[in-house]
């Protein structure tokens, strides 16, 4: 077997693969073992270089847990700081080398590094390593975070997020009122955000944003869109 193989690439309007958006693996490795056993597709972030599927669905589990493997690039920053309102969020690190920040402490974790984010609390990461970090994440109880990260990795796909990754004011608005009891970011102060959303989300609502669209939950769009891993 060849000693790497690339996944995950972005595809064009034809249907090709696009050089140079995927990541490379090792076929026989860790990574490629918990892909195979994905429950679902893989989808990506392709502005940011993120990759990320289920390997435990909040289904299987009646909703006590929710299992998935992340893949950053090198270079890649991670979320802007937030919480989770209700569950807790552990991290075992598989490859790379990562920044954690947990309500103002800093911790760098690497390949067998396991952390724990207890409900409320502040925290982002980053990948701070060379090539491409990997983790293995679960929220207990489930939450909403699988969809919160598909609703916007599909925005990133058809354009409609910023350089920054970053929704427009409607759609953030649309979809910080739906999961304002799910995820909070911290920046801007959510004491400002959560009102505003409360009372202008029903307008983006209204207007046709929506916090998650069911073209986003569907396997034939990321099929579409993101090379699905055969190993």
């Amino acid at each position: 077997m060849p000693s790497t193989v690339t996944v995950g690439r972005t595809i064009d309007e034809s249907g090709d693969p696009i050089p140079d958006t995927g990541i490379d693996i090792d076929p026989d490795g860790p990574i490629a073992d918990r892909l195979a056993d994905r429950t679902g597709p893989l989808i990506s972030n392709p502005i940011t270089g993120e990759w990320v599927t289920e390997l435990v669905p909040a289904a299987a589990t009646d909703g006590e847990s929710a299992t998935g493997i992340g893949i950053f690039a090198a270079g890649n920053d991670g979320p802007p700081e937030h919480y989770h309102v209700g569950y807790e969020e552990s991290f075992e690190v598989l490859r790379g080398e990562f920044r954690f920040e947990v309500d103002g402490d800093v911790r760098h974790a690497t390949a067998g590094d396991e952390l724990t984010v207890p409900e409320e609390v502040p925290h982002t990461f980053r990948n701070v390593g060379d090539g491409i970090g990997v983790t293995v994440t679960t929220t207990r109880p489930a939450g909403q975070t699988q969809d919160v990260i598909t609703t916007l990795y599909g925005l990133a796909h058809e354009g409609k997020l910023d350089e920054d990754a970053q929704p427009g004011l409607l759609q953030g608005l649309a979809m910080t009122a739906a999961t304002s009891d799910d995820t909070v970011f911290t920046s801007p102060p959510p004491a400002v955000t959560i009102p505003v959303a409360t009372v202008l989300g029903p307008v983006a609502n209204a207007l046709g944003y929506r916090a998650t669209y069911p073209k986003y939950q569907s396997e034939s769009f990321w099929e579409r869109h993101v090379e699905q891993p055969t190993l």
